[in-house]
């Protein structure tokens, strides 16, 4: 999981050179499957986040997913960060951004109680079940002209 939270920030440092926001993104992995990249914008508005939060969590159920990376923009401290949960643990890194001149620096590693609960909790057990009024708001929002962008990975 290491190598892959090093490739989340250097996508995530590339956005922040090219001076443009960092969408959240859930790069969520599937056993034998490709995997999903969802972009979720994750608004202020606490109940908001949380309903899009609960579709993220959701997605993962419908799909199987074994684990995930999210990878966001902090605003204190300015850094680019991605977190790798799985059912054997969670890892976490940041790159620091500086704005004067421009800059992102290395990879900082983080233990798991800087990363607090609110993220591993979204990987959902593994006989989870999806109820048919959220595959709806699943389908609404992800689905091919959904609110959310998804890409499948290999």
């Amino acid at each position: 999981m290491r190598d892959l939270i090093e490739s989340e920030l250097r996508m995530s440092a590339a956005v922040v050179l090219s001076r443009e926001e960092v969408v959240p993104r859930f790069r969520i992995e599937v056993a034998g499957k490709d995997g999903y990249v969802l972009f979720v914008p994750l608004p202020d508005d606490l109940a908001q986040r949380q309903w899009r939060m609960s579709l993220v969590s959701a997605f993962m159920a419908w799909k199987g997913a074994h684990a995930f990376v999210m990878s966001s923009e902090l605003q204190e401290p300015d850094a680019a960060v991605s977190v790798a949960v799985s059912r054997s643990g969670v890892l976490a890194g940041l790159r620091q951004v500086l704005r004067k001149p421009l800059s992102v620096g290395p990879v900082q590693w983080l233990d798991r109680s800087q990363v607090g609960d609110e993220i591993p909790a979204l990987l959902p057990p593994k006989s989870a079940t999806v109820s048919a009024s959220m595959l709806a708001d699943l389908q609404r929002v992800f689905g091919p002209q959904g609110e959310f962008k998804v890409e499948r990975v290999q």
